[in-house]
């Protein structure tokens, strides 16, 4: 892979888009259980979603006649060790080694995910405590495989975001709302990746190892002392846990006190801790970058969360937003000004630049790759399957304007990749909400594939911008 050579792709994830869900030696995993249990009210699974188990020649095809030169997948690490005694399924390796072969046929560059969001049933959950050790040979067992295959390798996928979306919100297994077993699982993810860089490291490689983080700095509408508090906290609880470890090696005092003063047990953790991650940190960030953190004072002294996963936003609609508050730490606020998607989600274009200046700030010239930046609407397709996304294109559009001018004031940019590659399942909203450049007809017994509006939009895009 050449340093000097921007990277423009898309993203999926093994779960959202493989199916295939029991071929091939795969073992469950805890969405697979979720899915088929009776928690999950929709009845709507990602047993087989679009296919890319089976269609991937088809899908990676598509994004090089896009102009694309890079695609972001994650491996199931199910289909590795789909069992607890470290016996590895290499049927599982296969299907990824044709992967990447058809990546080389094409000049895409593969920046591959070890988890994202999907465990083995046989692990259950990020609170294990054996789970650190499992992904740590899990990932070694992965970097021994492929080697320099893969230029760009990442541990996990929005850690805050899972831990939030597992023990605050509660809508993803294991469908808590336990902000002792938040702590504990984040404690968990700051090992996995740390332990997972060990054995990296260990190997020599040419690639890169970094980590995916799922939002933005927090800001405020006022730089009153009271709204600055708020940020500070609200960064402690999403931003600062993750990426001060992975990046600097540290977890700040004042953030272990303040989680302490909230009543968490912090017994669970190893007192070589600090050593681990002192030791242990990556190459680059992986960014994900959708909209803001808006935070204020938090004058509701309560703690709540919540999420839209309805789609039901019309602009009007209160109830429909996301919410976000710890007693004494912080809430969202609002901005009138700002438009809301239909899942009460900001649209925020700015963000963009934003998030990545503030990372500048406090990281330095570390290299930042946009994981994930894409837009999720209630696609309208004609006879042909033709979707004119309009909406989504003006949505990328504005946002890429904003990074690519974060990337000209000196921001160590390197990458940029839309979610989603093609319609895939996104989680706990099913398939009617989709972020595909590339629609998937799921009442086609072939999983048809139709480029949209986009899709030749984006190609036109890269190709005016390859060179930057």
């Amino acid at each position: 892979m050449s340093k000097d050579k921007f990277l423009w792709g898309s993203a999926t994830a093994a779960y959202q888009c493989e199916g295939a869900w029991d071929e091939d030696g795969k073992g469950p995993s805890i969405w697979d259980d979720y899915c088929h249990s009776t928690a999950n009210l929709t009845g709507i699974t990602g047993d087989v979603s679009c296919d890319h188990y089976h269609h991937f020649k088809e899908d990676i095809k598509m994004m090089a006649e896009g102009n694309q030169n890079t695609y972001r997948f994650s491996i199931s690490w199910s289909r590795i060790l789909p069992k607890d005694d470290h016996v590895v399924n290499e049927a599982g390796f296969r299907f990824y080694d044709e992967l990447i072969d058809e990546c080389e046929k094409y000049g895409i560059v593969p920046n591959v995910t070890l988890v994202h969001y999907d465990l083995p049933d046989y692990i259950g959950t990020w609170t294990n405590p054996k789970v650190s050790d499992e992904f740590a040979y899990y990932a070694s067992v992965v970097f021994k495989h492929f080697g320099n295959r893969i230029p760009l390798y990442t541990t996990i996928n929005e850690p805050n975001h899972n831990a939030y979306c597992n023990y605050c919100v509660g809508n993803y297994p294991p469908n808590e709302t336990n902000l002792q077993h938040y702590c504990e699982c984040a404690y968990n993810m700051i090992l996995c990746t740390a332990k997972a860089v060990k054995e990296f490291r260990k190997l020599n490689l040419n690639s890169l190892i970094g980590i995916v983080q799922g939002c933005g700095p927090a800001v405020s509408l006022k730089d009153d002392p009271e709204y600055l508090e708020a940020v500070k906290y609200c960064d402690y609880f999403c931003n600062d846990w993750v990426l001060d470890p992975a990046i600097k090696g540290i977890l700040e005092d004042e953030l272990i006190e303040a989680v302490k003063a909230k009543g968490i047990d912090l017994s669970f953790v190893d007192p070589n801790f600090k050593d681990i991650i002192k030791n242990n940190t990556i190459d680059f960030l992986g960014q994900n970058i959708y909209s803001r953190m808006l935070v204020k004072p938090n004058t509701s002294g309560i703690t709540s969360f919540t999420v839209n996963n309805a789609g039901n936003n019309d602009g009007t609609n209160n109830s429909a937003r996301e919410t976000r508050a710890i007693k004494d730490w912080f809430e969202f606020d609002r901005d009138e000004n700002t438009q809301l998607n239909k899942w009460g989600r900001e649209i925020y274009p700015k963000c963009g630049y934003i998030t990545l200046t503030k990372r500048k700030e406090r990281y330095g010239n570390i290299p930042i790759y946009i994981t994930e930046n894409g837009h999720g609407c209630y696609d309208i397709a004609d006879e042909n399957g033709y979707v004119e996304d309009d909406e989504r294109i003006e949505f990328l559009n504005n946002y890429l304007q904003w990074i690519l001018k974060a990337k000209e004031d000196g921001v160590n940019v390197q990458g940029y990749y839309v979610w989603s590659t093609m319609d895939l399942y996104s989680w706990i909203n099913g398939y009617k909400k989709r972020y595909g450049l590339v629609r998937v007809d799921y009442e086609d017994g072939n999983l048809k594939r139709t480029p949209k509006k986009s899709y030749y939009w984006y190609k036109e895009f890269i190709k005016k911008y390859q060179n930057i």
